[in-house]
């Protein structure tokens, strides 16, 4: 009976002086009874048979659409509130009234019943704050309703909906990879699964969806997942275990080959709490994990919490989200797109339509969560919106519902695409091998991304025991690769990401060379202007790890050497690049490096890689290389 505990509170508050007959009191204290046992229906009988005999009797018409109201049937409960203010009610009916309205997306009328409750110098400060926030939460939709966002939503189709229940999906870096929570409410099966659909990159359909393979489906419930953006850990939600914390926690699955998963690892108690946690959702680099924790899933304050990966390989200890994300009320399915920079949830505690909307917030420089941007109508409606996940693409949006006509079943996932302003920047991906140039065998090695543009550091990626990495970058930037491995010299690259697309690798293989006297590498991310000695700013980055090569191997001396195309006469040329090369020097002394490791030579066009006859070939001549001397 605790979910009528308000309104009851409102009626008995008061005096109402309506016409009751002793035989229609009996029913409704009998329905009192009914709901202490949950039985609604028998309740809502009850109240019936109350009005039948006494038409007037106020407070049963209330306590009927309040019941109504709980059950989700909001135009039936609204009968019962307009035929309640047929008989001059007290005048905090009028905030029940007007959340019935709202519920119902009738926002102007819905607006002017709060207001007379606002207006009354009766009001209860909580109650008139609350009146407030609906009056905020009316004048958004009205606002949106008037300017909607272009929206088509398609479902997926037969061949992964079924007439039955998917949602909470997850998608792969590459677009191609949709999981997803299925649940079949018919039959003696009824618990929650994982299944899996790929998209057919040359016809853009996606495969019959089937379960995942392996030990990550049981009889028991597998809720909300996530996937990496390389694929090979599932974290996801299951509740009620054995080696559980709390109600529900989040674990970890592992990709074991042809389909199949690993038997869950329970992620901790530095990630799970004593009470619910659920809607896991990693970043790009695998390192952030999002989710959210509640005292249950129906508890009014549910907030976004996150745990970073720490080098030992352990989770560290969760901590709510910073910023102006979380509210007093609930914000559920968080994603973190594969930008790192763009999270899309739900929530009923920011200015929106309904029960719960989409938002996303962007991240702020300082690492908090800026102000949500709610995604508008008819995205979002006065029904709950919940499971958003947006492709690699930064414009796909995939979600459940069970409000839109074209549906399979129950809950279906359907596509759509994103208005403009809510957009996540477009990722491309790169992936190779490191492997040891001699021996030919891999290299287990840190991989350093910085952006060329900015000369900040946006990303480190380790190449596994194989050789092999997986890195996810923004799609509109020029990027510095950067490879340091005790043993080895030093490993540098530059690629642009402007022109790649998520549906596309980047592959980037690398062959690592051993310190030895005379070997030497060309640094790649070294620039001057035009005729110039002065070094570019985006050679910072680039240097910056040169200075960290030499103090990580401090028996190593090596001599820098700068070459130009044949541009102009042999003479000038020499003189050009022996400056380019000594600007090097300096800038690696200025760094903390001795001077009697470092050595500078400049050669001009005397040793070219290739031909001086084309733009390319001598853009590949103009070069600053790093060869070791002394070991």
């Amino acid at each position: 009976m605790r979910i009528f505990l308000i309104l009851l509170t409102l009626l008995f508050s008061g005096s109402l002086l309506t016409a009751q007959s002793k035989k229609a009191i009996r029913y409704y204290n009998q329905a009192r009874e009914d709901v202490a046992e949950n039985d609604y229906m028998q309740a809502l009988r009850k109240l019936g048979k109350a009005l039948d005999d006494s038409p007037e009797y106020i407070e049963a018409m209330l306590f009927a659409a309040d019941i109504q109201d709980r059950l989700g049937e909001y135009e039936k409960s609204l009968e019962y509130y307009e035929q309640a203010l047929q008989y001059d009610p007290p005048f905090y009916v009028y905030l029940f009234y007007g959340k019935a309205l709202f519920n119902v997306g009738r926002y102007t009328k819905a607006r002017e019943a709060f207001a007379k409750y606002a207006e009354n110098p009766r009001a209860r400060p909580k109650y008139l704050d609350q009146a407030k926030s609906y009056m905020r939460n009316c004048d958004f939709a009205i606002q949106a309703q008037g300017n909607p966002k272009t929206y088509n939503p398609q479902n997926l189709g037969p061949q992964v909906n079924t007439d039955q229940m998917e949602y909470f999906p997850s998608i792969s870096a590459d677009g191609s990879t949709l999981v997803f929570t299925h649940r079949n409410v018919e039959g003696e099966n009824t618990d929650e699964d994982f299944w899996v659909t790929v998209k057919d990159s040359a016809t853009g359909s996606w495969s019959r969806s089937e379960p995942l393979r392996g030990y990550l489906n049981t009889r028991l419930n597998e809720g909300a997942q996530t996937i990496t953006s390389d694929g090979q850990i599932i974290y996801f939600a299951a509740c009620e275990r054995r080696d559980g914390f709390g109600s529900c926690d989040i674990y970890a699955s592992f990709y074991q080959g042809r389909g199949a998963w690993s038997k869950p690892v329970n992620l901790g108690d530095s990630v799970n709490s004593r009470i619910w946690d659920s809607q896991p959702s990693i970043s790009s680099d695998g390192r952030t994990l999002y989710f959210v924790r509640g005292k249950n899933s129906f508890d009014k304050n549910i907030d976004i919490y996150y745990a970073k990966l720490r080098p030992d390989g352990r989770w560290g200890r969760a901590k709510k989200l910073p910023g102006k994300v979380n509210t007093k009320g609930q914000e559920t399915s968080p994603f973190i797109h594969f930008d790192d920079q763009s999270l899309y949830f739900s929530s009923n505690g920011h200015p929106g339509m309904g029960d719960l909307d989409f938002f996303v917030s962007r991240r702020q420089g300082d690492g908090s969560w800026g102000e949500p941007q709610n995604l508008g109508y008819p995205i979002n409606t006065n029904a709950q919106e919940f499971s958003l996940i947006v492709a690699p693409d930064g414009k796909t949006g995939y979600f459940a519902s069970d409000a839109l006509e074209q549906g399979q079943g129950m809950l279906d996932i359907y596509s759509f695409e994103l208005p403009e302003e809510s957009r996540a920047v477009e990722i491309a991906y790169i992936k190779g091998r490191v492997i040891n140039k001699k021996t030919r065998k891999p290299v287990a090695a840190s991989i350093e991304f910085g952006d060329l543009k900015t000369g900040k550091q946006v990303l480190t990626e380790y190449s596994g025991k194989d050789g092999r990495y997986f890195s996810v970058l923004p799609g509109n930037s020029d990027y510095a690769l950067s490879i340091r491995k005790q043993g080895f010299l030093f490993y540098s690259k530059n690629f642009s990401l402007a022109t790649q697309t998520a549906d596309r690798a980047f592959v980037l293989n690398v062959e690592l060379i051993p310190i030895e006297v005379g070997e030497r590498v060309k640094l790649e991310n070294v620039f001057f202007d035009y005729d110039s000695y002065q070094l570019d700013d985006k050679s910072y980055v680039e240097l910056n790890k040169v200075a960290e090569f030499l103090k990580e191997n401090p028996t190593v001396k090596i001599s820098l050497e700068g070459h130009t195309d044949d541009q102009g006469s042999a003479g000038y040329n020499k003189e050009l690049s022996d400056k380019r090369a000594r600007s090097v020097q300096d800038y690696l002394t200025g760094k903390g490096i001795a001077k009697e490791r470092l050595s500078y030579k400049g050669y001009g066009a005397e040793e070219p890689l290739t031909t001086n006859d084309t733009e390319e070939g001598r853009a590949l001549n103009r070069r600053t290389e790093m060869k070791v001397t002394s070991y």
